[in-house]
Parts: C-alpha cells; structure tokens; sequence
C-alpha cells in the first residue's frame, strides 16, 4: 500500500513537472530537481497501454537506455594578443593546412620582413607616445589634484577653522570654570580639614617618640647586660682552657701507664680548648661595632664537646695552644717513665747502700707502674670532674650571652623603624603647615576668578556659536566641487595608464612571438581553418588559425520525460560505433527540449567522452545509459539502428558486427537489445 502511494506521488509530481515546462518553453533548473528527486526510479504505471509495455521493456532489460546522436568537438583559436595598435602585419607564405596536427610552437604562418620592420617601429613609437602621454598626464593630474585640493582647502578652512576655533572655545570655556571652581573648592576644604590633620599628626608623632625614647632606653639597658655577659663568658672561657690543660696532662699520663700495664685506654680522649672573647672581636669589623652588634658571638666557637666518659681529642682547629697541649703531655708521660726507671732503681739497692747488680724481676716493675697508674687515675678522674663542672658554667654563659645578643638585635630594630617613622610624620606635618598656609592667602582671589567666569560663561559661548554657523555657510559647497575634480582627473589618468600598459604589452608580445617573422601555434592541436592568406595583412585583432579541440569531443542525445528520470549529471555511459567501438563517457549537462505535449516532453542529454577516445566529429554513435554489463552483441551505431528499423519485422534484428575495442573484462552475451525500444 505505501509503494502504491509513493507511485501516485511521483506520477503527479512527474506531470506537474512536465506542464510547467511547456507552459514556460521548458527549464533546466525544473528539469534537475525533478531529476535528482526521483533518480534510478523506475517511471509509474500508465493508462496507456503503450506505456505499460514500455514499461515492461525497461524492466526486462533492467533499465538501459539508449539513443543516437552525432560527435562534434569545440574549437579553439589563436590570437596574436596585440589591441589598440595601427601596426599592419603582412603574410608572406601560409605554412600548414587544414587538418594538420600541430605542435605548440609550430610555424603558421611567415610574414614579409618589410611588415615585421614597420610594426615592430609602429609599436615602439606608440609606446614611446604612451609613455610620454602617461608622464605628463601624471605630471598634470598631481599639478590639477595640488590646484584643486588647495581651493578645496581654502573653501572649507573658513569653517573648518570655526569648528575647531569653536570646539576649542567652548572646551577653554569649561575647563577654566572648572579648574576655578575646584582650586576654590580645594582651598575651602584645606583651611577647614587641615587643622585636625596637622593635630592628629602631632600626637601620632609624641606617640611614636615616647615609644622611641623608651625603645633607647631598654637598648641602654640591653647593652649592658650584654657587655656582662661577655665578660662572663670570658671568665669560664679562660677557666675552662685552664681546667682542660691539667685534665689534658693528667690523661696523657693514665693513657701512657695504662698502655704500659696493657689496659684498654682507648676511650680516655684530650679536650680541646676554646678561643676568648677577646680573640673573636680582633676578628670583628668597625661597621659591627659601630652597629652595637657583639663583636663575639660564642655561638660562632667550633667547640668539641667532651665525651660523657672522657673528654673528646682535640681537633686541628685549635692551633698553636692544642699544640703546647699535646707537648706537655708528652713531657709528662717521659717524667712519669724517668720515675718508674728511678723506682726501679731504688728497689735494686741494698741496706748498705751498695748497687744491687740483680735486675728487678717482671712482678716487682708491674707492682710499681700499676701503683702509679691508680695514683695518676684518681688525678684524671679528678680533673674530669673539675672539667665537666666548668662546661657546665661555659655553656650557661654562652646560653646568656647569646639570648642578650637577640634581644640587642630586637631592641635595635624596634627603634631604627620608631626614628623612620618619627622623620616621617614630621616631614607630613611641615606640609600641611605649608599647604594650609598657602590655601588662607589665596581663598580670596580664588573665590573671585571664579564668580567672574561664571557671569561671563553664557555670553561667551553664544557668541562662538553664531560665529560657527556662519562660517560653515559659507563653505558648504567646496567639498563636492573639490570631489567632481579628482574623479575627472582620476579618470583621465587610468586611460593614459591603460593606454601605456597596451602599448607596452604589444612590444612585450611582438619581441616574444614576431620579431622573427613568424606566427606559431600556441599549442598542441588539429588544425581546422587557417583565417589570413599569403598576400594579405593579418587582421589583429581577430583570431588567425582555428583548431579542433579533440581532447572535448561530446554528442546530444534526446530522451522522453521517463528515461530521463532514471539519470543524473555525472553519471556513466558508453557511446558506441561499429567503426570505432565501445568509448566510456560520462554525462554533462542535461537540458529541457521540444515538448509536444503534456505526455510527450523531450530533454537533451549531453555526454562527453573520456579524453583519448577514438571518436572524431560528425561521427554518428549510439548513447547508453544505466548500462553496467560486458555484452557488446546488442549495442549498434545509430546507421545500423535507423536501416534495421526499416528492414526488420519482429522484435529480433540482426546485430551489427562489432569492430572496435571492447574494454577489460566487457562481455557483448550481456547487453540487451533495444531494437524495439525505437518502435515504442
């Protein structure tokens, strides 16, 4: 039911089409939307029974059509390209003939070499005319344009002035009055707003100096604490390198009896000293003291702590004094051996009092070095205790110097910004003293320039604004007159420009395509009329040789309203002849034709043959269309089709031979006969 529907909707839109196009003597743009709406559909069912059976036919031979025609070809001409010249050229001898396959480049025609001479001078003296008329012609348009601007500017700067003598006027106007009434203004407002300022001013200033004195005060105080401190710091300092030469000395002796008695001494380590408070400000700089910033800072000391068991060795930091340290011991540790050498001595004399000749033996020497390492231990324990005690006191006042130095540091901060901040405010006080002042003396003189301007203020402007109108009367005309002048002139000046550029492209074209005599084809192509004879002038500015564009070689075939349905623009077709065979092509154009009548509309049908082909004009070919098979036994050239219609008395006519060549894989057993499709 829906395909019945959508046939009656094709077969009314179909005939409504075709009455528009005899109504108005038929419509290509009708024709392409009709076209492409309904492309590749097959055509409605019809009353008729003649359509019925075309109908049928189409269906059996699924939708080919065909229709003779007859090959023609474009042409195409070569110009020599020279205008505007009264140069005359003269053909000597015509070199080709019609129908001869030329070559770009190839000669024409020769020409007399007297016409060659006379041209090429003709053109060269019109150039030089043209040249010279474009010269003065530019030469007098920017003289005339110079003239013509200048009264233009004369005419309109009357009221072109008065516009801006105006605009200028009214803007002086207004901006004194302005500037008048805010200079009074602002006077006002200083002598009534700066007293409080200047008030406010001086007590945020007493404020900022009280905190400032105290800030001086509390850094005194700090100072002093400080210079307390680093003298006790100095004081445990000095102690301490003190304490840490005997304990030295006492621990090179227990770690020199204890190597001897074979004890495990390595955990009783040397101290080290630390440098004075006094060593550390030889090393500080002017600008630190002038700062009041410690010239000692212990926190800065590479102190080696001591160990909790023994004291730490000291590094090679500590210079000359570690050094003394470490020879000290040394000489301590050789005493220590001298008196267990004497010990030993004693013990080998007798009670007479003679030399004992006997050695002492190994249990008496170890007796004696074992009771003075206890002796020497009980000094180094001793000594560390006494060590240990006076870190204790070292570091409580380093801890004391340092926190003093950081509240210094604060202190002094706190009081450098107080100053800034007091210069400040002193700085702004003297201004507003200065501004307020100033603003007192000139409130008077302020308050009269201003009432003046005030009552001149209309009068004023009215004044500029008659003197306006007037001018601008006056010029109303200057810029159309000033307009029509550079237009004449503009005008005048692109014909000589255009007069130039012709005449010197005529020179360009001669030098390149004449000078030697000849003219030359100017591409590759048959030729097909040769339009100058030997004897005669070339007419220059019509072509001189016509040929036959082969590379576009195309026929026009008709079909009814029906067939035309079932192709678009585009599509494929193969034009056939049994003299040259099957040629691919491809439809072109598709254009209303004759309509008989509303049932009987005709349309033409272009198609161009792929560029190669073998076709050649005037030749007569058979078009198909929709046709996708390889069986080239049905297709016939439009001669054997219109003598078959004659001939033939049933729908079977006798095929032609085909004697063209048949493209890859095409197959003739597939093409169906159309025979009686011309009948119908």
């Amino acid at each position: 039911m829906k395909k019945d529907s959508e046939n009656n909707r094709r077969r009314r839109f179909i005939a409504a089409v075709c009455a528009v196009t005899v109504l108005i003597g038929g419509s290509a743009g009708i024709y392409a939307f009709s076209a492409n709406a309904y492309a590749k559909n097959d055509s409605s069912d019809s009353s008729s029974e003649s359509r019925a059976e075309v109908k049928q036919n189409k269906k059996s031979n699924d939708g080919i059509i065909s229709a003779g025609g007859t090959v023609e070809a474009s042409q195409l001409t070569d110009e020599l390209g020279l205008k505007d010249t009264s140069a005359r050229l003269t053909v000597e001898k015509v070199l080709v003939s019609a129908g001869d396959a030329v070559k770009s480049g190839t000669q024409l025609y020769q020409l007399t070499a007297d016409s060659v001479a006379k041209a090429k001078s003709t053109l060269q003296a019109e150039l030089s005319t043209a040249k010279n008329a474009l010269i003065k012609q530019q030469t007098s348009c920017q003289a005339d344009k110079i003239k013509a601007y200048s009264l233009y500017q004369s005419q309109l700067l009357q009221g072109k002035t008065a516009q801006q003598e105006y605009d200028s006027g009214i803007s002086s106007l207004d901006s004194k009055l302005k500037s008048a009434y805010q200079d009074y203004q602002e006077a006002n407002s200083t002598i009534s707003s700066t007293p409080s300022e200047i008030t406010k001013k001086k007590s945020e200033l007493s404020t900022k100096q009280k905190a400032a004195d105290s800030l001086s005060q509390k850094k005194d105080e700090t100072q002093k604490k400080l210079d307390d401190a680093q003298n006790k710091y100095e004081s445990a300092a000095s102690s301490y390198n003190s304490t840490v030469t005997a304990y030295n000395s006492a621990a090179s002796v227990v770690r020199y009896l204890g190597a001897a008695l074979g004890k495990d001494v390595s955990g009783i380590e040397l101290a080290q000293t630390v440098s004075g408070a006094s060593q550390q400000e030889q090393k500080g700089s002017e600008s630190d003291r002038k700062n009041m910033k410690p010239s000692f800072d212990p926190t800065e000391q590479k102190q080696q702590p001591v160990n909790e068991s023994f004291p730490v060795p000291p590094s090679n930091t500590d210079g000359q004094q570690s050094q003394n340290d470490s020879q000290q011991t040394q000489k301590d540790s050789r005493e220590s051996q001298n008196d267990g050498q004497q010990t030993q001595k004693d013990s080998r004399q007798s009670g007479d009092g003679k030399k004992e000749n006997t050695v002492p033996t190994g249990e008496t020497k170890s007796s004696d070095l074992s009771a003075l390492y206890d002796t020497a231990f009980k000094e180094y324990t001793a000594q560390k205790q006494k060590l240990d005690n006076m870190k204790t006191t070292l570091d409580s006042a380093q801890k004391d110097y340092k926190t003093l130095n950081e509240q210094l540091s604060s202190v002094s901060s706190e009081l450098s910004e107080a100053q800034s901040g007091i210069s400040s405010l002193e700085r702004e006080i003297s201004e507003l003293e200065t501004s307020l002042s100033k603003a007192k003396s000139s409130l008077t003189k302020l308050r009269s320039e201003y009432e003046s301007l005030k009552a001149s203020y209309d009068t004023d402007k009215l004044t500029l604004k008659n003197k306006l109108d007037t001018d601008t009367a006056d010029s109303a005309n200057a810029k159309y007159n000033y307009d029509l002048t550079c237009k004449t002139l503009d005008s005048e000046l692109e014909k000589a420009q255009s007069a130039y550029d012709t005449a010197a492209e005529n020179v360009s074209i001669f030098d390149k395509s004449l000078a030697d005599g000849y003219i030359r084809a100017k591409r590759d192509a048959t030729v097909d009329t040769l339009n100058c004879q030997a004897g005669r002038n070339v007419n220059i500015s019509s072509s001189v040789v016509t040929y036959v564009d082969t590379s576009c070689l195309k026929t026009t075939v008709e079909l009814d309203q029906y067939d035309v349905t079932q192709i678009n623009i585009g599509d494929s077709a193969v034009i056939y002849s049994s003299e040259t065979g099957v040629t691919s092509g491809r439809i072109t154009a598709i254009a209303a034709g004759e309509a008989k009548s509303l049932a009987d509309v005709k349309f033409n049908v272009t198609v161009t043959a792929d560029e190669g082909s073998s076709l050649y004009s005037g030749q007569s070919v058979n078009v198909y269309f929709n046709y996708s098979g390889t069986d080239t036994s049905v297709l016939s050239d439009n001669a054997s089709e219109k003598k078959s219609e004659k001939d033939s008395t049933s729908p079977d006519k006798a095929r032609p031979d085909f004697g063209g060549n048949m493209p890859e894989g095409f197959d003739p057993s597939s093409m169906p006969d159309f025979g009686a499709r011309k009948e119908e």
